[in-house]
C-alpha cells in the first residue's frame, strides 16, 4: 500500500490547463529524480495549471486517477533512452494514438524534456509533438501561456517555436539554461511516499532532495549531461541551508540527499555537510568526485549517517587519460583508504570499451580492480559496478562505435578474473540498443512502434548502428547546445592521443562556447 504526504489537490473546475507529468520508469525512480519534484512544484504554483502526476507502467494520474487522453497537455521527461518504449506504453494504454499524424484537436498535446529531449530526440520525433530543450523553469510558463492563447494548439505548432527552447524537428533551437540558480525552482513541499513496499521506496530512501549545483565542467569526454549542462553553477551555502530547514519542516524528514551533477564540486562542501549536521540532518549523495574528496569532508559525512562512498575510477591510467579524467592510481587508493579510516564502504563504477583500450588494457583493468578489493579490511567493504562505455551526442565521443561482440569478450573476461558476489555489470544488449538509440535519427521511430507488439532481434538493431564520420552531418545538428562542434572535435583528438585538458576551473577557459550560452 502506498500513502503519499503533500500531494497536491486542485478543484479541476477552477483551472484553466490540466497538465500531466508523467515519467516513463517506476515509481522508486521517479521519486528519486528532483526534476520531476521540480515540475510539479513549479507548475502547481500557477492558480491556472493543475499538475498531475502519471508514472509508469500506469497511464492514470495518482491526484485523481484520470486517465491520460484527458489531460490537455502530456508530458514525459525524458531521462534514458531505455525509456522511450515505456513512453509509447503509456500512450497507448492511455488512449492516445502513437503517432502524432493520427491524433487530432481532441487528444492532448504531447511533449517531451529531459537530458535526452535535450540532446537527441530524433528517435522519438514521430511520436512528441514538441520537444523541450534545456531547463524547464525558463520555458514551460511561456509554453503554457502560448497554448492558453491558441484556439486549436495542435494546429499550429509553428506557434511554440517563437519560444526559445521549443525543437520541432528540421527547425533550429538553443537549448535554454537557468543562467542563476537563485532563479531556479527549489520545491519545499516535496511528495513523501510512506509504504513499506520495496518497488515505492525512492532511491535516496526517505530523504529531502536539495540541488546544489547544476552543470559539470571536469570535462569527461564520454558524459553528455557534462556537456549540455555547462557551465557550472552552484547554490550560495546560506539559501541551502534555508531550504533543507523549511524542506524538514514542511516533509518531517531529517535525511538531505544531495543533488548536482557534480556536488563534491561545490566551494563550500564541507561547510555545507557541516551545516547540516549540526542541524540534526542525515546527509547523503549519489557520487563523489575523487578530486574533490578530503578526509574532513568523509569524516562530517560519516557523522551525518553516510555508510558508503561512491566514486567513479572508470578505468586504468592510459585509458582515464583518453576519457579526460586525470585521477592518479595513487590518488583512487588514497580516496579509498580515507573512507576505510572512517569505516565506510566503498562502491566503484568502472567502464568497459571506452576509446583506445585494447585487449592488454582490460587485463591489466582486472589485475587493478582485483588490487583494490583486497584493499578492503572486511568482507564486500569494496563493491564493483561496470557498465559499457556508450558513445552520446554533444560529446567529444559521439564520433565513436559501439563494437557489441568485442564488449561481450570483455565483460566475460572481467567477470571471470574478478569472481566476485557484489559485482553488477550492465547487460551489453541493453547498452547497444541504448547506443542506436542515442545515436540515430528519425529512422527508428517503425523499430520503436514495433517493439511495444513483437520482440525486435539484435540483428535487426544492429542494421541502425551507425559510427558517425567527423565529415558527416550529423541527427541533431539542429540542435545547438552551446558547446562548439570545433571544441568537440580538438577533445577527440586529444583523446586519441592519450591527452589530458585540464579542469577550465582552475586553468582557464578552453573557449568551449558553454558560457556563452549564459550571457545571450
Amino acid at each position: 500500500m502506498l500513502l503519499e504526504h503533500n500531494a497536491i489537490i486542485k478543484d479541476i473546475r477552477k483551472v484553466d490547463l490540466r497538465f500531466a507529468s508523467c515519467y516513463p520508469n517506476l515509481y522508486r525512480s521517479a521519486m528519486s529524480s528532483l526534476g520531476f519534484h521540480i515540475i510539479y512544484d513549479f507548475l502547481n504554483s500557477r492558480e491556472d495549471i493543475y499538475c498531475e502526476r502519471v508514472v509508469y507502467p500506469h497511464s492514470k494520474s495518482l491526484e485523481t486517477g484520470t486517465v491520460l487522453k484527458d489531460f490537455d497537455i502530456v508530458s514525459f521527461s525524458l531521462q534514458y533512452e531505455q525509456d522511450y518504449i515505456n513512453v509509447l506504453k503509456m500512450l497507448k494504454q492511455g488512449g492516445i494514438p502513437l503517432q502524432k499524424e493520427d491524433r487530432n484537436s481532441k487528444h492532448p498535446l504531447i511533449i517531451a524534456g529531459g537530458p535526452c529531449a535535450s540532446s537527441n530526440p530524433l528517435p522519438m520525433s514521430r511520436f512528441i509533438d514538441l520537444f523541450v530543450v534545456g531547463e524547464a523553469e525558463v520555458i514551460l510558463d511561456n509554453l503554457l501561456d502560448v497554448y492558453l492563447d491558441l484556439d486549436n494548439p495542435k494546429a499550429n505548432l509553428d506557434a511554440f517555436l517563437e519560444i526559445e527552447g521549443v525543437y520541432l524537428p528540421d527547425h533550429p533551437v538553443k537549448m535554454v539554461t537557468v543562467p542563476d540558480l537563485m532563479d531556479a525552482c527549489h520545491p519545499i513541499r516535496q511528495v513523501v511516499p510512506e509504504t513499506d513496499e520495496k518497488e515505492y521506496i525512492p532511491a535516496f530512501g526517505r530523504a529531502f532532495l536539495l540541488e546544489v549545483s547544476r552543470g559539470c565542467t571536469r570535462g569527461c569526454r564520454f558524459c553528455m549531461a557534462g556537456c549540455i549542462y555547462r557551465p557550472r553553477r552552484e547554490m550560495p551555502i546560506k539559501e541551502l541551508l534555508k531550504i533543507a530547514e523549511r524542506g524538514g519542516n514542511a516533509t518531517g524528514l531529517n535525511k538531505i540527499a544531495l543533488i548536482g551533477a557534480a556536488v563534491s564540486d561545490h566551494s563550500k562542501m564541507e561547510e555545507l555537510c557541516q551545516g547540516l549536521h549540526e542541524r540534526g540532518f542525515q546527509v547523503t549523495t549519489p557520487s563523489l568526485r575523487i578530486e574533490s574528496v578530503t578526509d574532513n569532508l568523509l569524516e562530517i559525512l560519516k557523522l551525518s549517517g553516510l555508510k558508503t562512498i561512491t566514486i567513479a575510477p572508470e578505468s586504468i591510467w592510459k585509458v582515464r587519460k583518453a576519457a579526460n579524467k586525470s585521477i592518479t592510481d595513487e590518488l583512487i587508493k588514497d580516496t579509498i583508504n580515507t573512507a576505510f579510516k572512517h569505516n565506510l564502504n566503498v562502491k566503484l563504477y568502472f567502464m568497459l570499451g571506452l576509446p583506445t583500450e585494447n585487449q592488454t588494457d582490460i587485463e591489466c583493468l582486472g589485475k587493478y580492480i582485483k588490487e583494490l578489493i583486497k584493499m578492503g579490511k572486511r568482507k564486500n567493504q569494496v563493491r564493483i559496478s561496470v557498465n559499457p562505455f556508450i558513445p552520446k551526442p554533444h560529446t567529444p565521443f559521439q564520433w565513436e562505435g559501439f563494437n557489441l561482440d568485442e564488449l561481450k569478450f570483455k565483460i566475460k573476461y572481467i567477470d571471470s578474473h574478478i569472481n566476485l558476489r557484489s559485482f553488477k555489470i550492465e547487460n551489453p544488449k541493453t547498452a547497444f540498443i541504448q547506443y542506436i538509440l542515442s545515436m540515430g535519427g528519425r529512422e527508428l521511430g517503425d523499430l520503436l512502434e514495433r517493439s511495444l507488439t513483437e520482440k525486435v532481434s539484435i540483428r535487426e538493431w544492429s542494421k541502425f548502428a551507425h559510427k558517425w564520420d567527423m565529415n558527416e552531418e550529423l541527427p541533431w545538428k539542429n540542435i545547438d547546445v552551446g558547446i562548439k562542434d570545433e571544441f568537440l572535435k580538438k577533445e577527440y583528438k586529444k583523446a586519441i592521443n592519450g591527452n589530458l585538458t585540464p579542469w577550465c576551473e582552475e586553468f582557464g577557459c578552453y573557449n568551449c562556447g558553454a558560457c556563452n550560452k549564459q550571457s545571450n
